[in-house]
């Protein structure tokens, strides 16, 4: 209908008329442009607060599993002194056992993965443009970058100082498995460590597992524990160092929590 117009028009020769039908048609298409413009800003606005509330969860379901591997590697540290403690100062009758069942448990370590599938959509599709604010766009690459490299840590110090050190010299003084005893131990597992089921505990009454290690029945200043002592204090010095890699992370995952809500929130109606 404008094309119409515009012709008739120009075959008038109005040429007021003919700039005026051209004004009409550039500003119609300049307003259509924009609203596109506005109505794409608007989808990938509320696209972005989607993925900002899926990483929330994702944090949150990371804390989780952080705070059970702060929780294991604190057991465990603890249990390199109790154990010290044992050796050196118990006189019960269970003693060697004890000793073998916390040697037992120390050579068990965790191994700790977080993952945010919500980052790993954005980061694969190319999607990460889609977080408006480059700060917090380069806090969320930045954090995922620091927690690979804070699990790499755990995965070195256990695959070092835990699998081929401390467990190895553990299989090489020939002391033989023993199941954690609640009772006993006066302590509970961890419950991301604690691991049961009807055929385990029945199959743990069998002989096989019941007598502790002879040479852990040897009085404190015997010359086994000149080996076995420095071996516990390494194993505790791990859990230590763990735990605090474990705490940074956590502390980390809290901070981009409270970024991401506070993005949110300021983008609330």
């Amino acid at each position: 209908m404008i094309l119409r117009r515009i012709t008739e028009h120009v075959k008038a020769q109005n040429w007021t008329a003919v700039a005026l039908d051209f004004v009409i048609v550039v500003v119609g298409v300049f307003i259509g442009i924009q609203v596109s413009n506005w109505n794409a800003e608007i989808a990938d606005r509320r696209t972005e607060t989607g993925y900002l509330r899926q990483l929330q969860g994702d944090l949150r379901n990371i804390e989780e599993e952080v705070a059970a591997q702060i929780e294991f590697e604190q057991f465990h540290a603890n249990l390199a002194n109790e154990v010290y403690d044992l050796i050196r100062n118990d006189a019960s009758p269970e003693r060697a056992r004890k000793i073998n069942i916390g040697l037992n448990e120390l050579t068990v370590r965790r191994t700790l993965r977080t993952q945010s599938p919500t980052f790993l959509d954005l980061q694969g599709s190319g999607r990460l443009e889609i977080i408006s604010d480059p700060a917090l766009r380069s806090a969320i690459i930045s954090h995922f970058y620091r927690t690979s490299r804070l699990e790499a840590a755990i995965d070195k110090n256990n695959e070092f100082f835990i699998d081929q050190a401390f467990v190895s010299f553990v299989l090489s003084k020939n002391i033989p498995p023993q199941s954690w005893d609640n009772a006993l131990m006066k302590a509970q597992l961890p419950v991301s460590t604690a691991i049961s089921s009807a055929f385990k505990q029945q199959a743990e009454k069998s002989p096989l597992y019941a007598a502790a290690g002879s040479a852990l029945g040897a009085p404190p200043d015997a010359e086994i524990w000149d080996e076995i002592v420095p071996r516990v204090a390494w194993r505790g010095l791990i859990a230590f160092n763990n735990e605090s890699l474990a705490q940074q992370l956590s502390a980390a995952t809290q901070d981009l929590e409270a970024k991401i809500a506070s993005r949110l929130e300021s983008r609330a109606p």
